[in-house]
């Protein structure tokens, strides 16, 4: 079959290790060049050579340039999907977990969030998909690619909370990437960053709100001082936060301590995941074909 839809994806880890995040860009073929090349020509006239990374958000420079690619997704937003799932490494389901493995558990992240995406989110039949991870992710793809496309998992949880039961995937390619060589793969980047940095740093990016507001306090209290990338990726962060509610796309920041998507059919859905069963904790320093046995608790 022709390929008729490409992924693209990257992870993210907070620069405290508690959260962790990936990111999925899906779309249409026949969208991709349009999307690709304005997301080129926007870095060019932000006149950033190399690649956009959200650990590069540490000036104006990148911050602007954050705000233009937000505003990119906007205006493409009837084109593209972008799903992320963030996980914290301190709930019950990682927390005294003896052996836990981290690469594994990043896998098995992958294997919830393409199955879902791929198959729910995208309800045309006979979609042939093509997918480009970033290559700096340590999974073993051809393993992954092969749990997503032969077999139907009936007892795992569905991330998405919907039916566990999820279409198979017609999965035709994993071939993992450069993000220099695809743009799309710097916009997952992006907005896995901004997952698990919205987590990690909830506390402090409500102080940087509140003092950021118009409002002058009756007090006199001692501003908290934050770093460049602080002030400039919590700029990004509002920025974010703004466009999302002009566009009711019902994500919440502050009032649930980071990035949640309460409506998960938009195009932009963030999910921090929750254990969905007492049984459902993170995977252990074993083979990674054992973890999706029949019989397996997920």
């Amino acid at each position: 079959m022709i390929t008729s839809h490409y992924a693209f994806s990257d992870d993210s880890c907070h620069v405290n290790g508690r959260y962790n995040s990936l990111a999925l860009v899906s779309l249409q073929k026949k969208d991709l060049e349009a999307i690709s090349n304005s997301f080129v020509e926007l870095l060019n006239e932000s006149g950033i050579k190399k690649e956009f990374k959200w650990e590069k958000v540490k000036n104006a420079k990148y911050r602007l340039a954050g705000e233009k690619i937000i505003n990119l997704v906007f205006k493409y937003q009837a084109k593209l999907r972008i799903d992320v799932v963030i996980w914290d490494l301190e709930d019950q389901r990682h927390k005294n977990i003896k052996g836990c493995d981290d690469a594994e558990n990043l896998v098995r992240m992958y294997y919830h969030l393409v199955s879902t995406t791929l198959s729910r989110k995208w309800p045309v039949a006979n979609n042939c998909w093509r997918w480009h991870p970033d290559k700096q992710s340590s999974v073993c793809w051809n393993l992954l690619q092969d749990c997503i496309t032969t077999k139907k998992h009936h007892r795992t949880a569905d991330l998405l909370n919907q039916n566990p039961n999820f279409e198979q995937v017609n999965l035709k390619s994993v071939i993992p990437s450069e993000s220099c060589k695809y743009p799309l793969i710097q916009l997952a980047d992006l907005f896995a960053g901004m997952g698990s940095y919205s987590y990690g740093h909830n506390e402090l990016y409500k102080i940087w709100k509140n003092q950021n507001t118009r409002q002058i306090s009756m007090f006199d209290v001692p501003k908290h001082k934050f770093s460049n990338g602080e002030m400039e990726k919590f700029t990004l962060l509002s920025k974010f936060d703004k466009i999302s509610k002009e566009n009711k796309l019902k994500i919440a920041l502050l009032s649930t301590c980071g990035l949640k998507s309460h409506n998960p059919n938009c195009f932009v859905n963030f999910w921090p995941y929750t254990p969905q069963h007492k049984f459902d904790k993170a995977p252990t320093k074993i083979r990674m074909c054992d973890c999706y046995r029949k019989d397996s608790p997920l």
